[in-house]
């Protein structure tokens, strides 16, 4: 579908950052964005090409994802509907995109021109205020991936993969599984057969259930456990 027009000053799944906006600045955005539908494993954004706007998921989920090769690529993150992607180009003089963004599901986004989020920035500090607490949180998130993916071993990067989908992307034990076994091995730096092998010993020892695409989380405190292990 292609790109479409929708009023941000009616919009009820609009960003919590922008309740900071009055009505002229709303506008600004609204004249500078168009909203896109994207299905299921579309590409949203490449990596390598010219960074011009700021996405914001209005719907569905994406994956950020760094491209190494023809058939790897590591998942840096996973992003639900209500976030932004793209922060990091903001007052950046490297205007070239270091990451690629795929729909997971089918996903509805809002691209901003990257100019007008930055002359809200310079003019309004309480939305200047919540975009550097949202890029603080992206810092550490990536901080506890790193330390993830380099000190822990199979079993305890599984075990951060699920507890971060459950509690930082749907807020439950239970939810669907967006990420296929590959898209799972892309994220915590295994092998396919690896996570498989890591998946069944979780589901014999009835820490999870995986069936019918939903995940459940069915002894969280082990999974914590195994977690801290590593």
């Amino acid at each position: 579908m292609g790109p479409r027009k929708d009023e941000c000053t009616d919009c009820k799944l609009k960003f919590v950052c922008f309740d900071s906006l009055n009505t002229d600045e709303l506008a600004l955005i609204n004249e500078n964005k168009v909203q896109i539908r994207f299905k299921k494993g579309e590409i949203v954004s490449k990596q390598g090409t010219f960074v011009t706007h700021v996405m914001y998921i209005k719907s569905g989920y994406a994956k950020i994802y760094k491209e190494t090769d023809i058939d790897n690529s590591l998942i840096l993150d996973v992003i639900p509907s209500g976030r932004l992607i793209g922060l990091s180009s903001l007052f950046n003089k490297d205007n070239i995109s270091r990451f690629s963004v795929a729909a997971l599901d089918e996903t509805t986004v809002c691209s901003i021109e990257r100019s007008a989020i930055e002359k809200l920035i310079h003019q309004n500090s309480l939305f200047s205020e919540n975009i550097i607490t949202l890029l603080n949180k992206s810092f550490l998130q990536f901080f506890d991936k790193m330390a993830s993916l380099t000190q822990k071993q199979m079993n305890g990067r599984v075990a951060d993969a699920l507890l971060y989908l459950s509690e930082d992307i749907f807020d439950s034990n239970q939810f669907k599984m967006i990420l296929s076994r590959k898209d799972l091995a892309n994220f915590t730096g295994m092998s396919m057969m690896s996570v498989v092998r890591t998946l069944k010993e979780f589901k014999l020892a009835e820490v999870i259930e995986n069936k019918n695409g939903f995940m459940n989380i069915k002894d969280k405190a082990a999974l914590k456990e195994i977690s801290e292990k590593g």
